[in-house]
């Protein structure tokens, strides 16, 4: 069993070339439940499930990267919010909940400066969680930062305490990732 999730780790890889559709045999529900089972299942502080995600597809997708483009003034900045509006079937739009966090400081106080640090740690297992899963189904993909255009854009499609992470863009792979190398990076055991 690990060998097949080592696989799955490895062959995840940041997917720029999309096509706007999804792979035959996979559904936009499919992925949907994919992304709710890992929110659902990602370890959280204290289990405290503070991890949220919605999913753009169609024009809601393309409206939302749209703004993002337009609000960026550098033409070079621009390229790759039009390439996902453009090329991308959809994105996993990644939040966390600060009502969450803000209840765990509130709570537990001798924790609270580390809670912020923690959703963050969270919420990057569910980022890398769906990446995988979502690669494994056969779709490639890669993950933005363009949280605080996604904000804006998405306006009051979602609570205002929700602070947005990240965005897996994903879609039928255009072409295949480019080449990877490693460094020595070896990992010791002290004893």
């Amino acid at each position: 069993m690990s060998a097949q999730i080592l696989k799955s780790i490895a062959s995840r890889r940041t997917i720029y070339a999309l096509k706007p559709e999804l792979p035959t045999e996979l559904s936009i529900k499919n992925v949907q439940a994919t992304v709710q089972s890992i929110i659902k299942d990602v370890p959280t502080a204290f289990n405290s499930q503070g991890n949220r995600a919605v999913i753009l597809t169609g024009a809601t997708h393309k409206a939302v990267w749209d703004s993002v483009a337009n609000a960026i003034d550098s033409p070079a900045g621009k390229k790759r919010p039009e390439s996902v509006r453009d090329e991308a079937a959809g994105s996993v739009i990644f939040f966390t909940d600060d009502k969450v966090t803000e209840g765990l400081q509130e709570n537990f106080p001798a924790f609270a400066s580390a809670f912020p640090d923690f959703a963050n740690h969270s919420s990057g297992a569910a980022q890398i969680d769906s990446w995988t899963a979502l690669e494994a189904s056969g779709l490639g993909a890669h993950l933005q930062h363009y949280n605080g255009y996604v904000k804006a854009a998405l306006g009051s499609k979602i609570p205002e305490n929700w602070t947005v992470q990240a965005q897996l863009c994903f879609g039928t792979p255009a072409a295949p990732a480019g080449e990877k190398t490693y460094i020595e990076n070896p990992v010791d055991i002290l004893e």
